[in-house]
């Protein structure tokens, strides 16, 4: 498949995933209306959960774009390897945001302030869980391939339960940091191609 070619079938799989994007954000407003008919509830839900799921099918499209670059063209063009480097570290950062915002419920309960702070940072556990899996696959990213999809089977086994339930809560919190754990893998995989030094422990 020559470059042409390639792009075009890039372009039309963005437009894919840009579909199934609006498509699940239109659900989950959808099931938001049939609980909660406050005009304002619903565009705060469809505001917070947007970013994240966005992150979802942009991470798809990265991952499929790239193994699909490399088996037909057995390399990765600098701006696509650029993009597999950072996508799943910024992407990290924006979840670990995202987690964040749910800590803020801790405020306006009546507590003492001892009371909420210690509430706030058993909260922000999970958050810095993240953060500390995000600094060594910084360093290290298939080791940080590997914790992400522990930490994803860790959101499902403590979560999976309501799975049906409110399914846009935990596709987001099951999804998205395995999406960023294969994306490190992929990272991992495909490091000579991406203009890294990335060859594991003993890196440097």
């Amino acid at each position: 498949m020559n470059v042409s070619n390639l792009k075009i079938v890039a372009w039309v799989q963005r437009g894919l995933f840009g579909i199934l994007f609006v498509i699940t954000l239109g659900m989950i407003l959808r099931d938001a209306v049939a609980m909660n008919s406050n005009p304002a509830d619903v565009a705060v839900t469809g505001a917070l959960l947007a970013a994240p799921l966005l992150l979802i099918f942009f991470a798809l499209d990265v991952l499929v774009e790239s193994v699909e670059q490399k088996l037909t063209m057995h390399h990765l063009s600098p701006r696509l390897a650029a993009v597999l480097r950072w996508t799943p570290r910024v992407g990290v950062l924006i979840f670990a945001t995202f987690m964040s915002v749910f800590a803020l419920d801790v405020f306006g309960q009546g507590t003492s302030l001892w009371d909420t702070t210690i509430a706030l940072m058993m909260h922000l556990i999970p958050t810095a869980l993240l953060l500390v899996v995000l600094l060594v696959a910084w360093r290290w990213p298939w080791v940080g391939g590997v914790a992400f999809l522990l930490v994803a089977g860790l959101f499902l086994w403590r979560f999976g339960d309501g799975w049906g339930d409110q399914w846009p809560i935990y596709l987001l919190f099951v999804g998205t940091p395995a999406l960023m754990g294969v994306l490190f893998l992929a990272n991992w995989w495909l490091r000579d191609d991406s203009g890294t030094s990335d060859t594991g422990i003993g890196a440097t």
